[in-house]
């Protein structure tokens, strides 16, 4: 009877044993899993509301701003603007202008570099240099987005991003404007991808500012409204 017990009670130890080891691992998995969630970078907003974001990466182009500014006031639209350090610092009469039109400001990094394979503190020290230029130009500091230059990205760099309070933002519909094709192929483009939480980059070219009235207007039509990327991500 001893023995039976003894057995018993090893075989008990040994089952609790293992039921704390494989609880451990689900939930090792499970933070694992959130931890990659939070890190990764963001292509889609909300897509439990009927609202996009128009956003404009911002490294040249400034003849073209002005149109844009007054498109998006014609139509009551708000969008995001990520413009680079040296350009706000070069451009700060248009990036004050694009404040004051109420338009989002984030960050396109300090200088247009690529920046997928940089060193933590060399990648921290691009997006650092764009915010205090863009404060220095603007007095007003941008929102804790940063577009990366190209794109580019990885889970190291949205950790690093992550690390010092900024959001890595991609984007869902590419209008690819920065080849300049017809303004038709523009607004058909971002048009196609525009659904709930949808975030659709162009840049400042001509026909973009072409595209734009043609873009606002089919996203009417779908039933869908244009707000900034902190609105539509938050």
């Amino acid at each position: 009877m001893f023995v039976f017990r003894k057995e018993w009670l090893i075989g008990l130890f040994l089952a609790v044993l293992l039921w704390i080891s494989v609880s451990l691992d689900i939930v090792g998995m499970h933070r694992r899993e959130m931890s990659l969630a939070v890190m990764a970078p963001i292509s889609r907003g909300n897509t439990d509301t009927s609202c996009v974001s128009l956003m404009f990466n911002v490294d040249w182009g400034e003849e073209c701003i002005p149109s844009l500014l007054e498109i998006l006031e014609e139509h009551g639209v708000k969008a995001t603007f990520f413009p680079t350090g040296i350009w706000a610092k070069e451009h700060s009469d248009l990036l004050r202008q694009i404040i004051a039109k109420g338009h989002e400001v984030g960050n396109h990094g300090g200088s247009h570099v690529h920046v997928e394979h940089l060193p933590k503190e060399e990648f921290q020290a691009v997006i650092r240099d764009g915010e205090k230029m863009i404060l220095e130009a603007a007095s007003v500091a941008p929102s804790k987005l940063f577009a990366p230059p190209y794109g580019e990205w990885s889970d190291l760099t949205v950790e690093y991003a992550t690390e010092i309070g900024y959001q890595t933002i991609l984007w869902t519909v590419d209008t690819v404007d920065w080849r300049k094709p017809a303004p038709e192929a523009i607004w058909k483009r971002a048009l196609a991808g525009a659904k709930p939480g949808a975030l659709i980059l162009m840049h400042p070219t001509e026909p973009t500012v072409e595209a734009l009235p043609h873009i606002i207007a089919g996203l009417k039509e779908k039933g869908l409204t244009p707000v900034t990327v902190s609105q539509l991500v938050h």
